[in-house]
């Protein structure tokens, strides 16, 4: 059985974005991204009146503060579940300083609300290809959004964290767009999109925010917007404007442009992240 669970965060005026996906079979149980600090209380409640009583692994997607924020706290109150991630995250999974400290200075006021992340003892932390859990699960290195992501394969699913960017059901369709913060790289991206290209004839769990029934579509769709992306800010070197860069997206991109579609505190809360996700893509094309 599969359930999202919800990790909002209303002094941020944040729902329908941060999530845990919960697997619970008769091999055991797994948590993919365990949210920030700040809703570490959320997600045990959750767990608790979902039955679990032990969780065998967490999975990590990527160490950004919003998917694996609380994984300390997760696991002193579940000493049995071991962490999996990628090895160049291991360090900071330790020791956590440096980490903090980089999502301060990028998020500000929004790393503070998530809170600091609590270290996690080594001996609890594996890393490599497959994971040990019913007939295994797949992992694939997927960097792209992060140097450290990862994607999970388990039987008819594909947990892609953020290498296909935000999601968000609209009724009777879908808004898209990239997840592409500093330090982006292009052909890492696209790289990573090919890697997992053969998988993805399953239901695609995003990290932000549901599921859709065909991961193939979704490549598809990600890949082609991506490509468009860095087309339109590349039109805007000379005079980089957000709020023209934003518009002219807007038009080009159908599937972005339904952001005007959104219910209002997640269009003002896209509208935070979009301008990181442009950043991204700007600096990697004006390097100098």
């Amino acid at each position: 059985m599969l359930d999202l669970i919800d990790l909002d965060i209303p002094e941020l005026g944040y729902s329908r974005f941060i999530s845990a996906w919960l697997y619970q079979g008769s091999a055991g149980t797994f948590l993919v991204d365990v949210g920030p600090a700040c809703t570490v209380d959320v997600l045990c409640q959750a767990l608790a009146a979902r039955g679990v009583k032990r969780l065998d692994w967490i999975l990590l997607t990527h160490i950004h503060m919003d998917h694996a924020g609380a994984v300390g706290h997760v696991a002193d109150r579940f000493p049995e579940a071991r962490i999996f991630c990628h090895e160049k995250a291991v360090s900071h999974l330790v020791d956590p300083g440096r980490l903090w400290a980089g999502s301060l200075k990028a998020l500000g006021r929004v790393a503070e609300v998530y809170g600091e992340m609590q270290p996690v003892a080594e001996n609890r932390i594996l890393t490599g290809g497959k994971i040990d859990f019913g007939d295994g699960i797949r992992v694939l290195d997927t960097p792209g959004h992060a140097a450290h992501h990862l994607c999970f394969v388990f039987g008819d699913l594909f947990f892609g964290g953020e290498l296909f960017g935000i999601y968000q059901a609209l009724d009777g369709d879908f808004y898209l767009r990239p997840a592409t913060p500093p330090r982006f790289v292009a052909e890492a991206f696209f790289e990573s999109m090919a890697h997992a290209a053969p998988y993805l004839n399953r239901r695609l769990c995003f990290a932000h925010y549901g599921s859709y029934p065909d991961g193939r579509e979704i490549l598809g769709l990600a890949r082609e917007q991506l490509k468009l992306w860095v087309d339109v800010i590349g039109a805007h070197l000379e005079t980089p404007d957000m709020e023209a860069i934003i518009s002219d997206l807007a038009e080009h991109d159908t599937r972005f442009g339904r952001l005007r579609q959104l219910p209002p505190r997640i269009y003002e809360r896209e509208r935070f992240f979009i301008q990181n996700s442009i950043k991204g893509i700007h600096d990697y094309l004006s390097p100098g």
